[in-house]
């Protein structure tokens, strides 16, 4: 499967985040491209919330305004933690492009764009949307550890995934991490799923089981 790159890159990401004890998302703030990087504004909805809390207090403290960066940083190191590591990336360029092999180019894409094309069942509270008043989850469907492992398989070859395996492995986009692997559900519970790489020179997968 291929599609087009997005011909414009995203203006800006909506960091949506559950707050303690929640069950729905709620806006608390943008990023967006600056002279100094990617910078994070609290919207004003959120600093007006009683219940709101900072996104990560070091580095996004509540306050109004486009907060100052950390010594170093292109963009918050909280909001980049959540974004998809070499494997996800690979993943969604595998799905935009068709292609996604072991030398693929990740800077094809800006760090908004990943952040909007990754799957919104990640690990933690936080999701990135491209509305500040409309949540909609990155759904994907269930898949079976065959087609995860199939999926993965191809993306290692720099093969081209059908839609039905592109959509299977988009599960492997929300997680951290450089070596391939997926989320999957069985019986009402995520696992994560681990494969093997063609560059492993011993078993990976099965020394972690042992380890």
């Amino acid at each position: 499967m291929t599609s087009e790159i997005p011909r414009k890159s995203p203006r800006e990401a909506y960091a949506w985040v559950w707050l303690p004890g929640q069950n729905e998302p709620v806006v608390a703030g943008y990023l967006a491209p600056t002279p100094a990087g990617l910078q994070f504004n609290y919207g004003r909805s959120y600093l007006a919330r009683t219940d709101a809390i900072p996104l990560y207090l070091p580095e996004l403290p509540l306050q109004a305004g486009l907060l100052p960066l950390l010594t170093g940083l292109a963009m918050p190191g909280c909001l980049r933690d959540a974004a998809p590591d070499a494997w996800g990336r690979r993943v969604i360029l595998n799905r935009l492009l068709g292609h996604a092999g072991p030398q693929a180019d990740t800077a094809v894409l800006d760090e908004l764009s990943y952040l909007l094309q990754s799957g919104s069942d990640r690990i933690g509270a936080l999701d990135f949307q491209v509305s500040a008043t409309d949540y909609k989850p990155r759904q994907v469907g269930d898949a079976t550890l065959e087609e995860l492992l199939d999926s993965a398989a191809r993306v290692e070859q720099g093969l081209p995934l059908s839609p039905e395996l592109a959509q299977a492995l988009q599960h492997g986009t929300s997680i951290g991490g450089a070596r391939p692997k997926a989320t999957l559900t069985d019986q009402g519970r995520k696992w994560i799923a681990k494969f093997s790489s063609n560059t492993d020179v011993y078993p990976v997968v099965k020394a972690e089981f042992v380890a």
